[in-house]
């Protein structure tokens, strides 16, 4: 019997794995009718087709409500073809290369810092809400030349942009729209703010106002686009990634103990987080032209959404594939994606989880997680964990065995 999937559906909002392991059974992508689409769900067609540009029309947007509901789609370099992608995104790639992360680290250390200080001392705080999400929020601020409260506003709108209700399909409740309007306003506002006052301009935003295509340079409006797909990009999955990671090491406690024991393990811990919980669950895109995909023939027109989050627990790719690793010496996964629209953040997402990790880890030692308190997103666009309280105590030396008796929850 042939899946029953609907990316919109209560139960794959949920909780989509045991639909994604059913589709991936089927051996070929999965065909939704009602939305004349296919959900790509194993690695082998995610990673062909992500290869094949010339088979794919980025313009209709990148979210499933975007291309399969018609909501407004934000013009950038995320949603054009080549070679329009690769001109315009030129502009802003050296800010991601890795010499450039490598060299901003010490600034992204010093913020980190500056936000995990004070909550050391409250025994409690949660890992998303309190810190990951605000030293990202603080971070893509930076920039793109916003003030810390303006940036932790914007994330704010932005949460409630994508906030759904139970069984809600798509964006259009009256508490996203509100948000949506009140961020694009202040948006807009900014930008003007910008053009009247150049020396307002810095680093990313500068370097976008200074773009120039053909002869052409980006409106008012394109720019407005810009910084709120930045906004977006760079304050989402990295604190979800963030804050997952401390709750797969908290349900491992032998994994965390090695962590704990042996800082080096951060990265591969926060790898292994990214690859079981890919934060991006998928991205949406649209045929281009006919071509065909283990046996399945996709027409032009057909609107495809690429399954991360399954192609990531693909058990023809990676042994074990559902299980928590931090040991895992596997193959490449499709965390940041393939192809020309590779994820521009994959160089800035490991060294900035790396940090907050490192941070966080060394400042409060063992912890243990408020679980009745944890939260999971709900949606069809993002996984991961949107609250993880924990309860920690600074070490004390005089115990052998850190916080044992004192710990509870």
């Amino acid at each position: 019997m042939a899946v029953d999937y609907d990316p919109f559906s209560d139960s794959v909002m949920s909780d989509p794995f045991p639909a994604y392991r059913e589709m991936r059974a089927e051996g070929c992508p999965h065909y939704i009718e009602s939305r004349r689409a296919w959900a790509l769900t194993r690695f082998s067609d995610v990673w062909k087709a992500s290869l094949d540009e010339s088979a794919l029309d980025y313009t209709h947007g990148q979210t499933p409500g975007q291309l399969l509901l018609g909501e407004p789609c934000p013009t950038t370099f995320m949603t054009m073809n080549v070679p329009d992608h690769r001109r315009w995104r030129a502009f802003l790639t050296p800010f991601y290369s890795q010499e450039a992360i490598d060299t901003e680290a010490p600034r992204i250390r010093a913020l980190v810092s500056k936000i995990l200080q004070p909550l050391l001392s409250s025994g409690k705080f949660d890992v998303y809400r309190d810190f990951a999400n605000r030293v990202m929020c603080h971070n893509v601020g930076h920039d793109l030349g916003f003030t810390e409260e303006q940036s932790e506003e914007f994330r704010a709108l932005i949460d409630d942009m994508q906030h759904r209700e139970r069984g809600q399909v798509g964006g259009g409740s009256q508490r996203n729209q509100a948000a949506a309007g009140t961020l694009f306003g202040a948006l807009a506002a900014h930008v003007a703010n910008l053009r009247r006052n150049p020396t307002l301009v810095v680093r990313q935003t500068k370097a976008l106002i200074d773009a120039e295509v053909d002869g052409r340079r980006l409106s008012d409006q394109e720019l407005t686009f810009y910084l709120f797909s930045l906004l977006v990009t760079g304050s989402e999955t990295t604190p979800l990634s963030v804050a997952c990671t401390i709750y797969l090491l908290a349900q491992h406690p032998d994994q965390k103990a090695q962590v704990l024991a042996d800082q080096s393990l951060i990265p591969a811990a926060y790898r292994e987080t990214l690859r079981l919980y890919q934060p991006t669950n998928m991205l949406a895109r649209r045929a281009r032209r006919d071509f065909s995909l283990s046996g399945k023939e996709i027409k032009t027109g057909d609107n495809l959404l690429f399954v991360y989050a399954s192609a990531n627990r693909d058990e023809e790719r990676f042994t074990d594939a559902e299980q928590f690793d931090i040991h895992r010496d596997g193959p490449r996964d499709l965390t940041f994606g393939i192809g020309g629209h590779v994820c521009l953040g994959a160089n800035l997402a490991p060294v900035a989880g790396r940090i907050m990790l490192e941070e966080l880890l060394a400042g409060v030692g063992d912890y243990a997680l408020v679980e009745a308190e944890c939260e999971t997103a709900y949606g069809e666009f993002l996984l991961g964990f949107t609250r993880v309280p924990i309860r920690f105590h600074r070490k004390d030396p005089a115990q052998d065995d850190f916080g044992r008796d004192r710990m509870g929850d």
